[in-house]
């Protein structure tokens, strides 16, 4: 496939330690015209989270279970990280988190492992037309 322009749709980091997920949520995303980074743990996602690039992702698709650092890991970085915290995140993962203590599904949006194209598209259109409307109009917006 081409390369997509981050223009088109914004940019989506999605963190997973399986290659295969990656790869697949990355074509997804990509005939969406999404311009998709990855990272294969919390640090790696840490890293492209405080480089220059942090300034095009516009949303965050983090797994839970990894080594290394974890997604509960990475999310609690981000939440407690005032110039990290605003990134808006999508939890995807295997592991049932609606109401549990995290605060994930009621908070953070949330996808169970495995999902449709469809859940996972609807998921992230609905972020992004959130992420606009706050730009456009600040955070008024989201309520």
């Amino acid at each position: 496939m081409g390369t997509v322009d981050p223009k088109d749709r914004g940019v989506v980091l999605v963190v997973d330690d399986d290659d295969d997920y990656r790869q697949v949520v990355r074509d997804i995303l990509e005939r969406q015209r999404y311009f998709v980074l990855d990272a294969h743990d919390g640090g790696e996602a840490l890293d492209v989270l405080r480089s220059e690039a942090a300034r095009a992702i516009r949303l965050v698709i983090l797994d839970l279970a990894m080594p290394g650092m974890s997604g509960w890991q990475l999310l609690e970085i981000l939440r407690n990280d005032a110039s990290l915290s605003s990134i808006p995140l999508l939890v995807t993962s295997a592991i049932p988190v609606h109401g549990d203590a995290s605060g994930v599904g009621a908070t953070t949006p949330w996808l169970g492992k495995p999902f449709a194209e469809d859940r996972l598209l609807a998921k992230v259109e609905h972020l992004s037309r959130s992420i606009a409307a706050y730009e456009r109009r600040g955070p008024a917006a989201l309520t």
